[in-house]
């Protein structure tokens, strides 16, 4: 952006980063910032998809090709991540929102749970949100902006058959904490979302691997959250949730959040906690 621009009207809109953009939760999560007249960047693997993200978001959202960046990027490598933050930074001239999306769910037992998957699947939730966090840090700064990680119900509880993933989780939502504490002198507010199963064309089918190759893993294990009886939710209002967490520069958020009461008994009462666990998911 040249120095002249940063006074034009489009230069004053904020700017949102969505990782794992390309598809999925990602993808509603840029349509509602989009909608709510931000300026975004997608970060992700497949330059394909991304670019058939951009243009479902312009048909969609009404984005012109000024208002919209895309960044093919393996968000694992932190030179990749830097370049792609000053790239966005460059033609945007500003960041106000992180929205950390990428990551990868798991099925397993701990019977089966191998060092080198759960090293795999906890990298695969934490170190891109470091790496992107870090990076996008100055801008941030500057804007007094906002970073939300995308969580689960998995970082609160450590629900049955769900392999790495509460490991995983439940180390992202220390870093977060870490994160809001250390970075709340700079300006810069660090939240997490935590929403339960949300719905997807493919639930039921996508663990079915997972389920023949565990012999200890029962069937229900491929269902959302592991077979939890929790409704799930919509991607959409998962979304918009994002973005009044952004509004609201909200902490801590659990959804559905009828759940809230009951992971707090949980953690007061470790005994009853297990006992609603056990009650949430169907058995053998």
């Amino acid at each position: 952006m040249n120095p002249s621009d940063r006074n034009s009207p489009s230069a004053a809109r904020p700017v949102a980063i969505v990782t794992g953009g390309s598809a999925g939760l990602g993808f509603f999560i840029a349509a509602a910032f989009a909608k709510a007249g931000y300026r975004i960047a997608l970060l992700a693997r497949n330059e394909q998809r991304l670019q058939d993200t951009k243009t479902s978001l312009q048909r969609t959202c009404g984005l012109d090709d000024a208002s919209i960046i895309t960044i093919a990027a393996q968000l694992e490598l932190q030179d990749e991540v830097q370049g792609a933050m000053e790239q966005i930074a460059q033609r945007f001239g500003r960041i106000d929102v992180l929205v950390n999306n990428v990551g990868a769910s798991d099925r397993g037992t701990i019977q089966q749970l191998s060092a080198a998957h759960l090293t795999e699947v906890i990298s695969a939730n934490v170190i891109p949100t470091l790496y992107c966090s870090q990076a996008a840090f100055p801008w941030l700064q500057e804007t007094q902006g906002v970073i939300v990680n995308i969580g689960s119900l998995a970082a609160k509880v450590g629900a049955r058959y769900l392999g790495a993933y509460p490991a995983a989780k439940h180390a992202l939502a220390g870093m977060t904490q870490q994160m809001r504490l250390e970075w709340k002198p700079h300006g810069i507010h660090v939240a997490l979302l935590n929403p339960g199963p949300i719905k997807r064309q493919d639930a039921g089918a996508r663990y079915a691997e997972s389920v023949v190759r565990d012999p200890n893993l029962p069937a229900q294990a491929a269902q959302p959250g592991g077979g939890t009886t929790v409704k799930g939710l919509s991607a959409d209002r998962v979304a918009q949730r994002v973005v009044r967490m952004v509004q609201k520069r909200q902490t801590d958020v659990l959804l559905p959040g009828y759940l809230r009461p009951l992971v707090a008994i949980g953690h007061f009462w470790p005994t009853l906690g297990d006992w609603l666990l056990l009650r949430f998911t169907r058995s053998k």
